[in-house]
């Protein structure tokens, strides 16, 4: 099967601008690590181009099936991929695409969701075991249009070839009722067009937002700010030093412990590693020599990149 077979075609990422979808759920409502409500909204309008396909992406479109057949061999359970998505039944714009359903039976009392994912053991671990939130909503979204009680989560470690024990997660009305309503507001205020609308989107969330929006700088131009501009600029410096603070005491206990560890390479309590000081060569080119020496070679290979660059004066 060829890969092109298994990801999705430009007439599908053309059609994801008319709904929400499980993934834009958690960006909308900024629980997501990867994308904003602005980047979003953009996307659904046409602003930006929609997000590319990278070798990550495309493994997990590629080992999709093996990850459901895994599944099935453990759980002893019959899956089904469905090829259309799921319509809420009060909101045509919200939908779900799920990877698979899961059919009843062995323990299983109705049709439940299956959410196939690939990821690294070093995420995993830095969350304590835990599953990103931005999945348990999208999870959740899924319940939450799909109308199941239940669904299942297969995650396949890519960086140690590990299949995670499948996780279930159980329906969160609740959060469910919150999250509808919110995104319910999203869609009306920001997508549908209607008087006093126009020039109205999301707030930019971080500098990749504000980047977006503002690409280039217009040389000498200058705005007086207002005193509400003001107070976020005293609150930023006050961060700031809350922050240069903090980084000096981090050091200072980073030290501390460093001298406990002395020639050691870790330092346990209880048998737990609770940190390590490892040594390490690390290879780099110095593009300085490079320069000075092969200034054609260096002129070749050097690209030009344009961003902004903030300072708080």
């Amino acid at each position: 099967m060829k890969l092109t077979e298994l990801t999705p075609s430009p007439a599908w990422q053309a059609e994801r601008s008319n709904y929400i979808g499980g993934s834009d759920a958690a960006a909308i409502l900024g629980q997501s690590e990867y994308s904003t409500p602005l980047q979003v909204w953009m996307r659904k309008k046409g602003m930006i181009p929609p997000i590319e396909d990278n070798p990550i992406m495309n493994f997990g479109h590629y080992f999709e099936p093996q990850l459901a057949a895994y599944f099935e061999q453990e759980m002893g359970l019959k899956t089904r991929k469905v090829n259309t998505p799921f319509t809420h039944p009060d909101h045509e714009f919200l939908k779900a695409n799920i990877d698979r359903q899961v059919l009843a039976g062995k323990g299983l009392d109705s049709t439940a969701v299956l959410e196939l994912k690939t990821t690294t053991s070093h995420r995993i671990k830095s969350l304590d075991g835990e599953i990103p939130r931005e999945w348990y909503i999208q999870v959740q979204q899924y319940l939450n249009i799909s109308g199941y009680q239940k669904a299942f989560l297969q995650i396949y470690e890519r960086d140690t070839c590990y299949f995670r024990e499948p996780q279930i997660i159980d329906r969160n009305q609740e959060l469910i009722d919150d999250m509808t309503e919110k995104l319910v507001e999203w869609w009306n205020t920001f997508m549908i067009e209607s008087e006093g609308s126009e020039g109205r989107r999301p707030e930019p969330m971080n500098g990749e937002d504000a980047l977006i929006l503002y690409p280039e700088s217009q040389p000498e131009h200058v705005v007086e700010i207002t005193p509400a501009g003001y107070s976020i600029y005293t609150e930023l410096q006050e961060v700031r030093a809350r922050k240069a603070g903090l980084i000096t005491q981090e050091e200072y206990l980073k030290t501390k412990l460093k001298n406990k560890l002395g020639n050691a390479e870790r330092l346990v309590f209880g048998g737990k590693t609770l940190v390590s000081w490892k040594s390490q060569s690390t290879n780099r080119l110095d593009t300085s020599a490079i320069k000075r020496e092969h200034p054609e070679f260096y002129k070749q290979y050097t690209k030009t990149t344009n961003t902004r660059r903030f300072l708080c004066h």
